[in-house]
């Protein structure tokens, strides 16, 4: 089928690669072909060549989507230099095949993630008129002190004014929950003609995670992670909340990688915490199986990201039926979700006292009542969060 207008999607990650982002865009890249005419600009295949390529993926790219992949550069991205290189060698490269390629009266769907990349395609729409949207998974520079990353008070300032000004010479922006909006419109509220800011939340893969019945420890509450371990999602204030709980009843699971492990593992057994126990990286097509591993799900983001990332592994925890323990900004999205919809416990990354005194608290006692609020998790993915309904939120806006 030939489409008279063309949809440039440009991102990082695309498939074969098989992150979350990559998944999602590859996703929207095919609901976006029954409208447009899509191509694609991308990183390369695989991201992390350290990482097994998982044979079950039975993710299929629509054959009409054409994908120019750039080089990239073969460093490791959880050291600083490694990162920045990346995002520096990767942006230009995008950014050339995309100056090259797009032309007037196109229409583009650029990722956040390499940052720098947003800033030279916004000006070039200022030189050449097509329809810009902005899907931002991270807001960049706001998101560097969470991280850890000081920049000095006259870079970051210099950092923000170039990206408020980048992220306004859009059209649309794509926010992942309601916090977010709250961020990018406060960040370009001082420019005239601001773009229009809408909520597209990530979904709930229900064809491949599902609630399944998988025998736990008989005497153990187990509370899991699963996912990326790094730098802004708290977990080393986690495991010493757990320590001092002293819940002999409590085993802490986590599953993934990430630029925290090695520091965790080092805690962890100087303290001698037998009931912190890691897994490593898992393959994507044994998610159902991981997220159902457990009594209760963890989601956490850490102090001060509020509005700058919405951690899409709340979906699939939904999706799989389990209760959510999140700790994080209340009034962020995932913290407002799980409120109202009454599936699972919201903490404050601060409120130390009330996570050691739940921590305390777990037992399989209180399975029954965490079984309920996945009841409704699963419910709610059903229903509000299924992958058509919020890919059709794309075709629709776009």
């Amino acid at each position: 089928m030939c489409h008279n207008k063309t949809l440039w999607i440009i991102t990082e990650l695309f498939p074969p690669d098989e992150t979350s982002t990559a998944f999602i865009l590859g996703e929207i890249a095919n609901v976006m072909a029954r409208k447009y005419d899509v191509k694609v600009i991308c990183g390369p295949a695989i991201y992390d060549k350290r990482k097994r390529i998982d044979p079950n993926n039975k993710f299929v790219l629509d054959p009409q989507i054409s994908v120019i992949h750039v080089k990239g550069v073969d460093l490791d991205k959880n050291t600083f230099f490694g990162k920045a290189v990346r995002f520096a060698v990767i942006s230009r490269q995008l950014y050339a095949i995309a100056k090259k390629n797009i032309k007037e009266g196109d229409k583009v769907l650029l990722v956040t993630n390499p940052a720098p990349v947003v800033a030279m395609i916004s000006r070039q729409r200022k030189k050449r008129i097509f329809e810009l949207n902005i899907l931002v998974h991270d807001v960049f520079p706001e998101n560097t002190k969470p991280a850890g990353l000081k920049l000095p008070s006259w870079a970051y300032q210099f950092l923000k004014n170039l990206f408020d000004k980048a992220y306004n010479r859009a059209d649309q922006l794509i926010a992942l929950g309601r916090d977010m909006k709250q961020v990018l419109e406060q960040k370009v509220a001082r420019f005239e003609n601001n773009p229009k800011v809408t909520i597209i939340e990530n979904w709930a893969d229900l064809d491949i995670v599902s609630p399944v019945d998988i025998p736990l420890h008989p005497n153990k509450f187990v509370l899991e992670y699963a996912g990326n371990i790094g730098r802004v999602q708290g977990l080393q204030e986690l495991i010493e909340n757990l320590k001092e709980s002293s819940n002999n009843n409590l085993e802490f699971h986590l599953w993934g990688t990430g630029a925290e492990e090695n520091r965790l593992k080092d805690y962890t057994q100087s303290y001698k915490m037998s009931n912190v126990v890691f897994h490593g990286a898992y393959l994507r097509s044994r998610q159902s199986e991981v997220i159902n591993s457990c009594d209760m799900a963890l989601v956490t983001l850490t102090e001060g990201m509020f509005g700058l990332g919405v951690p899409s592994k709340t979906y699939n925890i939904m999706a799989a039926g389990k209760a959510v323990l999140y700790i994080g900004e209340p009034d962020s999205e995932i913290g407002l979700l799980v409120k109202e919809k009454q599936i699972g416990v919201v903490f404050r990354p601060d409120d130390k006292e009330g996570i050691v005194k739940f921590l305390a608290s777990l037992s399989k006692d209180k399975q029954p009542e965490f079984a309920e609020m996945g009841k409704r998790a699963r419910h709610v993915a059903e229903t509000e969060y299924a992958k058509d309904v919020i890919l059709n939120k794309f075709v629709e806006v776009i």
